[in-house]
């Protein structure tokens, strides 16, 4: 009974609705605090300095997209079915219709967009990550595995760059909102 007393007591703080554990949080673990802060959980805005390592880090990736771009470019030509063991071919079963492919990637850049968008006009803090790269260039693999990277390759590179330039316009965006905004009104 009293483990059920406590465990009460911790779960409940003098805000409605908010545990005790999210507001000790911080004490806790600073470093969890500034993550909340850093991922637009939190009250402040990001620095002039932030957002500037923000499009620097875009910038990378974009940077390490064109070069997957050269390197799918290279390997156009190449037949990934023909290169693999027939058991390896079992299992994969056969390649992907180009048309699924496209589908995937109108999905794809459908879930980008919207979300860099909502972002834009709610005024919320910018993310640019990692995980973005490796989506954008495995439809070099998938376009490869269907035997039409040599049709689609300059598809996947214009709709992969202008994924970035939202990025980078979302980054503008905020920076004009927040901080060319303040530093107009002091």
């Amino acid at each position: 009974m009293n483990r059920n007393a406590s465990t009460d007591h911790n779960n409940h703080s003098g805000r409605t609705g908010q545990p005790a554990q999210a507001k000790s949080a911080a004490v806790d673990r600073p470093w969890l605090a500034d993550e909340f802060d850093r991922q637009g959980g939190g009250d402040t805005g990001l620095s002039a300095t932030e957002l500037q390592v923000l499009s620097r880090k875009g910038l990378w990736g974009l940077l390490a997209f064109l070069l997957a771009g050269v390197a799918a470019f290279m390997a156009q030509d190449f037949n990934l079915y023909r290169s693999l063991p027939e058991t390896v071919l079992q299992i994969l079963g056969c390649p992907p219709p180009e048309t699924l492919v496209h589908l995937a990637l109108a999905g794809y850049s459908f879930t980008v967009v919207v979300p860099v968008l909502i972002r834009i006009a709610n005024g919320d803090n910018p993310q640019v990550g990692w995980r973005h790269l490796f989506c954008r260039a495995a439809f070099y693999l998938f376009y490869l595995a269907s035997a039409t990277l040599s049709e689609n390759l300059l598809v996947v590179i214009i709709i992969g760059v202008l994924l970035y330039v939202l990025e980078q316009v979302g980054i503008w965006a905020y920076r004009s909102q927040h901080l060319d905004g303040s530093a107009a009104t002091s």
